[in-house]
């Protein structure tokens, strides 16, 4: 077996005499082996900068290896013009897995069997009859780009297309069969070698998805949670899981891929589908690697990360030496129209309220609360993450746990 301690010995060894440096808004995209790594760094800002503004004001060692969170042109070019060293896979590769219409294209060519039944096509083009039709019933509709579900749309009524038809009608649209089966996720990493590429597969956790307390968005994801899909997922789901990510993560490797990404499935007519590629480093990345780290001592998902973008060379033996988990969780809460009181928003930015709040939830239980920014419409207001149990039930919706967690966090003065 080759530790997680092993690894980083490498990593270290690999960035001794070039810093490696993680660059980002959130600082929590960028953690899980910061306290283990010698010539890490973690550079952020407190304005309001995105990864390209805080690339451009700041002042970095020459040469710098550098890592972001997603890459763009923008990043590219001043990556180039500070003489760093850009790590992350080309941002037009990254957009062709990910984008919604190029990705089905790009996976009926590697997984024709393990995809949902989709149409790509112009709204004015085809009626809801015909498309319900086709699909089945009601369909899911998302658009080219969209982020965190709230470009997608579950579409049951002639009047919620025409509605869409109206809007957008010449802007191409990807509209699929619809099943109410859980979705769940899962972090993987392609990791090159000098003779011979693997695909890490990671820990798949049940996707919390589209709670109304929680959203306005019937499709935003919500968090992450590992101890139910531990009950949920029996030993062939693993596998035929498993092998379909080997199968995408090797053909984008055939690509120049490296890193991370991230696969949503579901179990739709008695088999795993593929519901979406996230081509970039998944937010769960910090918390699966944390979880790792308390649960074994194999390979963490971060590592193999780093791993890969600084070129360490991949062994089979490394595949075997993941580290698995089968607990843990965390929730996001996400800003609402007109569901906060004036007096919570006030609170939330009150550091005083956050440290009475955290106080409340840091004794003997084994939570922790993170702050997001909450102003914007869905934006994270609060996350709580869980590292014994999990937080919501097989249904999807909120156990115990978590209603009590988020009904005195809204009650504390």
């Amino acid at each position: 077996m080759i530790t997680n301690e092993q690894l980083i010995a490498e990593i270290n060894k690999k960035t001794r005499e070039r810093a490696l440096l993680y660059i980002t808004r959130e600082k929590e995209r960028a953690q899980g082996l910061e306290n283990q790594l010698t010539n890490y760094q973690i550079i952020s800002s407190s304005q309001l900068l995105d990864t390209a503004g805080i690339i451009e004001k700041k002042t970095f060692p020459l040469k710098s290896n550098i890592i972001v969170f997603k890459n763009n042109a923008k990043i590219k070019r001043l990556a180039k013009e500070k003489n760093l060293r850009l790590l992350n896979p080309d941002y037009a590769l990254a957009e062709k897995f990910e984008n919604k219409i190029s990705q089905l294209q790009w996976l009926k060519k590697i997984i024709p069997k393990n995809l949902p039944l989709s149409i790509i096509i112009l709204p004015t083009d085809i009626s809801f009859k015909k498309l319900a039709e086709k699909l089945g019933g009601a369909f899911i509709a998302q658009f080219n780009r969209g982020h965190s579900g709230e470009g997608t749309f579950l579409i049951s009524q002639k009047k919620q297309w025409e509605e869409l038809v109206e809007k957008f009608p010449q802007r191409e649209i990807k509209c699929s069969q619809f099943f109410k089966s859980p979705t769940f996720t899962l972090n993987a990493c392609v990791w090159h070698g000098k003779k011979i590429s693997g695909v890490i597969s990671g820990n798949p956790s049940f996707q919390i998805t589209g709670i109304k307390s929680l959203t306005d968005f019937p499709f935003s994801t919500l968090g992450n949670d590992w101890s139910l899909a531990n009950k949920l997922l029996c030993s062939r789901d693993l596998l035929e899981i498993k092998k379909i990510t080997e199968k995408i993560g090797l053909a984008m490797e055939k690509e120049n891929w490296k890193g991370l990404f991230g696969l949503d499935l579901i179990k739709g007519d008695g088999k795993w589908l593929v519901v979406e590629i996230n081509a970039r480093q998944p937010a769960s990345t910090g918390l699966e690697t944390i979880l790792q780290q308390q649960q074994g001592r194999g390979i963490t998902i971060l590592g193999a990360h780093f791993a890969s973008l600084l070129k360490i060379a991949f062994q089979p033996e490394m595949e075997k030496s993941f580290q698995k988990i089968n607990f843990g969780s965390q929730l996001i809460v996400r800003n609402k129209i007109g569901s906060n009181n004036a007096k919570f928003k006030k609170s939330l930015y009150n550091d005083d309220w956050k440290r009475v709040c955290e106080r409340r939830f840091l004794g003997s239980d084994p939570i922790k609360i993170k702050w997001g920014r909450g102003k914007k419409i869905n934006e994270e207001v609060f996350r709580v993450q869980n590292f014994k149990s999990g937080l919501v039930n097989k249904n999807g919706q909120l156990n115990n746990l978590a209603k009590k967690i988020i009904n005195q966090i809204h009650q504390i003065d």
